[in-house]
């Protein structure tokens, strides 16, 4: 008997938020009274708890009439995959996530699709998926070996090129030595004309710009009373 479901998603603000809600109005609709013997709770594998819905989940919900404005999310853990009678993932990652969390719960641990529509063999695509993959690197591996001396020596002459290029670099920083630090004096200079852009950064950022702008008005206000003057 089903009167425990537990949806999960990643971060619980958006998916599983979603579908906790839906399910909840549609057992209410179908179910009537009822329904209030279902509970069902979402979750989030990488959750930060007390994190509020996303705008667009919350906008979605409201063209269904559902509120989801109150929605909080919650770090998925052993005892709610344990008290659940059913678990539904979004994906198959966050099915291994929760297997891996509790493994006794293979039973009851779907993806959302796969519990929807009767799939039964996606362990079974899911171990190809393993075994291919194991067998691609195993190519992967053979392949290198088998070229080896071929690698070695395409290694060792980027080396000595990479080396004649070191040298050639050296040479060059000697030869503009001197523009080169004649260019940082007038970069740095340039710079201390500039009011950096705080934007992004914190408070105290926000604070030093005022005061630089501050300051610089101050030659601004003086010119514009030297013009009035000479008027």
């Amino acid at each position: 008997m089903i009167r425990r479901v537990l949806f999960v998603c990643t971060g619980n603000t958006c998916r599983s938020s979603m579908a906790e809600a839906l399910l909840r109005k549609m057992l209410s609709e179908d179910l009537g009274e009822n329904a209030a013997t279902i509970q069902i709770v979402s979750a989030g594998t990488g959750a930060i708890a007390g994190d509020i819905a996303t705008p667009n989940a919350i906008e979605v919900m409201k063209n269904e009439g559902i509120n989801l404005k109150e929605h909080r999310a919650k770090q998925v853990s052993p005892h709610m995959v344990n008290d659940a009678d059913l678990v539904l993932t979004m994906t198959i990652d966050q099915k291994k996530a929760v297997l891996n969390m509790m493994p006794t719960a293979n039973n009851k641990v779907f993806t959302l699709a796969e519990f929807a529509e009767g799939i039964k063999e996606i362990e079974e695509l899911m171990n190809q998926a393993e075994k291919l993959r194991r067998r691609l690197e195993e190519r992967r591996r053979s392949y290198l070996e088998d070229r080896s001396p071929e690698l070695e020596d395409l290694r060792r002459r980027m080396r000595a090129l990479d080396g004649e290029l070191r040298q050639i670099e050296q040479k060059m920083e000697q030869e503009i030595a001197d523009e080169k630090k004649d260019l940082e004096e007038i970069q740095a200079k340039l710079t201390s004309l500039e009011i950096s852009d705080p934007y992004g950064q914190n408070i105290e950022a926000y604070q030093v710009c005022a005061a630089q702008i501050k300051e610089r008005l101050k030659t601004v206000v003086s010119k514009i009373k030297e013009s009035l003057l000479e008027s």
